[in-house]
């Protein structure tokens, strides 16, 4: 309780910038909020960059995604990388709320939200929880809940296969191979499940077979519809890379 009522005070007081060092503007000062954080369109399907944020891109109608939509809200790249990885440790926490703000900013975000009627973490394995003391996507859409008018949310719908393996070891064609195995829906949540239409959150998408894998397994437990929110979306890789 005594830590919670530190981090707490803390949090109030005056301090710089995490981007430019600016004082008192921190975490994220204006100036840096709108040079380092533009609304960007993008696929619904993938959640890339493109022009039309209604239609999906030519790959994605080649070989639509299972979920409804998706979206993100950033790249996952310089200085946002860095803060998702703060964020994964104890003393990062501080950095869940001004995170969940720059989704607010987006008129697809909020689309996305009043089409839920329930929302969902993607899960932690056991191991990683324990280490890290809290899941971060479930403390984003925490956050985001404390931000909006949140309908019902479950922290553990999902379950992690217990030998499920670390997908950011695996390049994009050993991750699709873990996709059947990798999630499942809790046996004690399968009845919230049902009929719902369902938000699933995350930090990071990559190659999206961690958001697949919740699609399906929640779309099989009798889901009525999945779209997904992350906060940041790795970018392509550039030909010449």
């Amino acid at each position: 309780m005594a830590w919670g009522l530190g981090q707490a005070w803390r949090a109030r007081l005056p301090a710089r910038c995490e981007a430019c060092g600016a004082w008192p503007h921190g975490p994220l000062c204006p100036a840096c909020r709108a040079e380092l954080a533009p609304l960007v369109p993008r696929c619904p399907g993938c959640a890339l960059p493109y022009p039309d944020p209604d239609t999906p891109c030519a790959a994605c109608r080649a070989a639509p995604p299972p979920w409804r939509a998706v979206r993100a809200r950033l790249d996952y790249a310089d200085p946002w990388d860095r803060w998702i990885l703060r964020l994964k440790t104890p003393t990062g926490l501080g950095l869940a709320e001004p995170l969940a703000r720059l989704w607010l900013d987006d008129p697809q975000v909020a689309a996305l939200l009043r089409a839920a009627d329930g929302w969902l973490p993607v899960p932690l394995a056991r191991e990683r929880l324990a280490q890290r003391g809290h899941n971060q996507a479930w403390t984003l859409m925490r956050a985001l809940a404390r931000l909006t008018a949140a309908p019902p949310a479950r922290a553990q719908a999902l379950r992690r296969a217990a030998d499920a393996p670390v997908l950011h070891h695996l390049d994009a064609a050993g991750r699709r191979a873990q996709e059947a195995r990798l999630l499942a829906v809790e046996p004690a949540a399968a009845a919230w499940v049902r009929g719902r239409h369902l938000l699933v959150v995350d930090d990071v998408m990559t190659t999206g077979t961690t958001l697949r894998a919740a699609t399906r397994a929640l779309r099989q437990a009798g889901a009525a519809s999945v779209t997904a929110l992350v906060l940041a979306r790795t970018p392509p890789v550039s030909a010449d890379a």
